[in-house]
């Protein structure tokens, strides 16, 4: 049977504003060659999973390299460390993790058919003439989720400026060292 994995939002959680105001800046980059680059700002979601002490990328296929960061649980498993995690695999938790993005940042797909909303309204119109499809004014942005087609995602380290330990399951992407629940900014257990 899988483990229970707990989530709770972020709130006011000191090192999640620490993280943020790290993370979210501007920034261009490009999948394969310079001539398509995208400016865009990561950003983190704003739920933190388990312990939150590990970091990890997460981005669409059809949105990549704009990506988020997730924080979750140290006890996860990536890639070639999951036989060795005590926890679950991250890609066994990317359904939660993107549908907890969408409630976020807002879905950049037609709930009716399945149209991507990152398209003109006249693009849209040629498959579906649904009211979300044919509003005039709108047009999905990033960070709003199109999932269609799946998504990537690797560890990553936590930024300078935060106090971390080396992962004991992988070689990439540092953990956040353990902090006792009195000091300020810990992180808390879920309720």
């Amino acid at each position: 049977m899988a483990e229970a994995v707990t989530s709770r939002e972020a709130g006011e959680d000191a090192i999640h504003a620490r993280l943020r105001k790290a993370i979210e800046k501007r920034e261009s980059a490009y999948l394969w060659v310079p001539s398509d680059a995208i400016t865009f700002v990561p950003r983190v979601s704003p739920t933190i999973y388990g312990d939150g002490r590990a970091l990890f990328t997460i981005a669409t296929l059809n949105q990549r390299p704009a990506y988020w960061v997730i924080r979750a649980c140290s006890t996860w498993g990536c890639g070639l460390d999951r036989d060795d995690a005590p926890g679950p695999d991250f890609a066994q938790m990317t359904d939660q993790i993107m549908a907890d993005l969408e409630e976020a940042f807002g879905r950049g797909r037609c709930g009716y058919s399945g149209n991507s909303l990152f398209w003109t309204r006249k693009e849209r119109l040629r498959n579906c003439q649904c009211e979300e499809c044919d509003e005039k004014r709108f047009k999905a942005r990033w960070p709003m989720v199109d999932d269609s087609g799946g998504c990537s995602w690797s560890r990553t380290d936590w930024p300078k400026g935060f106090d971390t330990v080396e992962n004991p399951l992988s070689w990439q992407g540092n953990l956040l060292a353990g902090h006792s629940p009195h000091r300020g900014g810990a992180p808390r257990r879920a309720n």
